[in-house]
């Protein structure tokens, strides 16, 4: 087995905790929605909202709004990103403790850095950008800028920076981080602190609890 050298990291529940964002943009949401509309959709619970965290735009609405119309997606998918935004720029959100200093010490060891995310670009630009993060990251992809699956996502990411697949981890915290790492021939670890649950994370071939975990691990894994 290589040794790692390409660490491919998700955004939402791994390096950004968008509880607090992504709740009160849906909140927001479905405000503004009733009111253009005269409609009288419910708020989804914090559980319902927070399942569809890690999927792609289209599948988030689809997802939360399972009652919703199919001709309002694209209106209320609009809606959370505008509040989204806005929530994220007034410092609603917050990194996960120790993401910094993880991407600072990997970066030390002379690790390479690339992000892969089912979020819009500009829900990934606008966090890149309000942390000041996008100078650790060589490749920042994300689901609709070129098509595919986050399994194609890390493809594109490893044949571009020429990493063999098997050098790459894939770091995530949910089923489809550890799912699109073994379809593109990486590894997968689980991050224990995010929105998925530990059967989600099962299949990782390894988990880590805390950021602090990360650079040991990826040192060590041999």
């Amino acid at each position: 087995m290589r040794a790692l050298t390409l660490a491919v990291l998700d955004l939402d529940g791994t390096i950004y905790s968008s509880r607090a964002t992504t709740l009160g943009a849906v909140e927001r949401a479905v405000r503004d929605l009733n009111a253009r509309h005269g409609l009288a959709l419910p708020v989804p619970t914090e559980d319902e909202i927070l399942a569809g965290v890690g999927s792609t735009r289209q599948e988030f609405a689809a997802r939360v709004f399972p009652a919703l119309p199919l001709r309002y997606h694209s209106e209320i998918d609009a809606l959370v990103w505008h509040w989204e935004h806005a929530l994220i720029t007034s410092g609603r959100g917050s990194l996960f403790p120790g993401a910094r200093a993880a991407l600072e010490e990997l970066a030390r060891d002379g690790f390479r850095l690339a992000m892969a995310t089912n979020a819009g670009q500009g829900y990934m630009d606008a966090i890149l950008d309000h942390f000041d993060l996008r100078a650790f990251f060589e490749k920042c992809l994300c689901a609709g800028a070129g098509g595919g699956d986050k399994a194609d996502l890390i493809r594109s990411i490893v044949t571009s920076l020429d990493v063999p697949p098997d050098a790459t981890a894939m770091v995530g915290d949910r089923k489809s981080d550890v799912d699109a790492a073994t379809k593109a021939g990486a590894r997968s670890v689980g991050c224990a602190w995010g929105f998925g649950t530990p059967e989600e994370l099962a299949g990782a071939d390894r988990i880590v609890r805390s950021f602090e975990e990360l650079p040991p691990l990826m040192r060590a894994w041999l």
